[in-house]
């Protein structure tokens, strides 16, 4: 696998729906309580600076956002979104 990690640009919004579909999807199959978050939201994190995507070429192999609130005191990982193809091969850890 030739999978770049990198911060998420402009560029990289045209994956938001993937995204997302994959956020609701690890929700639903793990029975974990992350939040449905629609495309225009992840798009805002991206836009934002706040989003680390990997690719596989064109493909989303995993993502990541965070959170920050009280004027950038605190912070909050949204937790890594892995796509089912690229599990178990160690992304998390990359």
């Amino acid at each position: 696998m030739n999978i770049s990690i990198q911060v998420a640009t402009e560029k990289d919004t045209q994956y938001a729906e993937i995204i997302s579909v994959m956020i609701e999807d690890a929700a639903r199959k793990r029975g974990t309580g992350i939040s449905k978050r629609p495309p225009e939201y992840i798009r805002r994190k991206i836009m934002e600076g706040k989003a680390i995507i990997a690719l596989e070429q064109n493909t989303v192999a995993g993502f990541c956002y965070i959170e920050t609130w009280g004027h950038n005191k605190y912070i909050a990982n949204s937790g890594l979104i892995v796509n089912e193809d690229y599990r178990k091969h160690g992304l998390a850890t990359k």
